[in-house]
């Protein structure tokens, strides 16, 4: 199966990413009609469904059949006799981080993550005629609709909660039972995208048309999630951030107004003294660590190594790739791994990083065997592969 291009700016086409960050991202919906039925084609279709579902195999969590918010799972591997069953008795289908078992949403999956540089997590949804799946809802995530085939109805509400984050979800019933009018309603037809941010309340029905639907949730981090970082990292070097609150500081006194003093100059050290771009880093770390390795051939690659020569071209995997250095050694994070060398390779690492596409023999700072050594491992371990 080759490479999708399929990417962000595709995506959203013909609105242009930065028209769509400054008028539309966290502000408000943005619906974006095509007269294209094919135009997501290259990702999925239903014939893909039943091969798809059979990746799932004995982990049926993430298969979910939905009904006016009730749920029912399997048990052991999964039925597609009980699954066609449900479908055909009014429940909608829910697959799960589908980007981990569809080669073609997996690419676009990547590519949103590189772009993006957020936590992006990809289901589908496939409904039968006449139907309603999750009832009245808000995310606590942005998300993009992406209309695969048939249509869908969508009844937006005003936000109860701007921005809301995970621990308000508790909300949810509350403002469901507070629900005004819509403030705007959208026939998402194949080929449409619907942009969403998090916290919009929305409901979605058929009518006389089934529908596929992909949505795509960018689970942004927050800039408290770097103010967090920083104060956990800043704690790591001053004391006095790991020091007790005063005895007796919840009642009025000179307890706590020694607790508001200190409390005052703790925010002032962390204005003064916290590092943000370590702090970035550290975030950095997280977001790969916690990124999977794309299945694109990868054993094709391994039997392949004892063919690589100097003139071999290679070419990094698509991703976010980060320098580590140490005293002694250097190394490159990339998604869901890490790979450190001597310093002696840092020039090599470094003219990696750097160069999208190379010739083996065009590493600088080796001797040809070492250089060989070197893009094996990196082959091996899922940085390079040979163009």
């Amino acid at each position: 199966m080759s490479k999708s291009d399929f990417d962000f700016e595709r995506m959203l086409h013909p609105i242009d990413s930065e028209t769509f960050f400054s008028q539309y991202w966290e502000k408000r919906p943005c619906f974006i009609p095509r007269s294209d039925l094919n135009y997501y084609s290259e990702l999925i279709s239903i014939k893909d469904i039943d091969s798809i579902i059979r990746f799932y195999g004995s982990n049926p969590s993430q298969v979910q059949l939905i009904k006016e918010n009730s749920f029912f799972n399997n048990d052991g591997v999964v039925d597609l006799k009980q699954l066609y069953k449900a479908y055909s008795l009014g429940y909608t289908l829910n697959l799960g981080r589908i980007n981990e078992r569809w080669k073609p949403i997996s690419d676009l999956h990547r590519k949103l993550q590189v772009f993006l540089n957020h936590p992006v997590g990809i289901n589908l949804y496939m409904s039968p005629k006449n139907s309603q799946g999750f009832a009245a809802h808000f995310d606590s995530h942005d998300v993009f609709i992406l209309q695969v085939e048939g249509s869908k109805n969508w009844r937006i509400y005003d936000s109860p909660i701007t921005l809301p984050l995970p621990s308000d979800h508790k909300y949810q019933e509350r403002f469901r039972n507070e629900l005004k009018s819509p403030v705007a309603e959208f026939c998402l037809n194949a080929g449409d995208l619907l942009y969403i941010p998090r916290g919009y309340i929305h409901e979605v029905f058929t009518s006389d048309s089934s529908s596929i639907h992909l949505t795509v949730g960018i689970h942004a981090y927050k800039w408290f999630d770097l103010i967090n970082t920083a104060v956990t990292l800043l704690t790591q070097k001053d004391v006095r951030f790991r020091e007790s609150l005063p005895v007796g500081f919840l009642q009025q006194g000179e307890a706590k107004v020694s607790l508001k003093e200190q409390f005052q100059e703790l925010l002032q050290t962390l204005a003064d003294k916290s590092e943000v771009e370590v702090a970035i880093e550290e975030i950095a770390q997280r977001f790969l660590g916690e990124m999977s390795p794309l299945a694109d051939e990868h054993f094709y690659q391994l039997e392949n190594l004892d063919n690589l020569t100097l003139d071999t071209i290679v070419q990094k995997r698509e991703g976010i790739y980060r320098i580590i250095k140490t005293i002694s050694k250097i190394g490159i994070q990339f998604a869901g791994n890490t790979v450190m060398e001597s310093n002696r390779s840092e020039r090599a690492i470094r003219f990696i990083v750097d160069s999208e596409e190379f010739a083996i023999k065009d590493l600088p700072g080796l001797t040809d065997n070492s250089k060989l050594a070197l893009v094996r491992r990196l082959i091996q371990e899922g940085l390079l592969t040979t163009v």
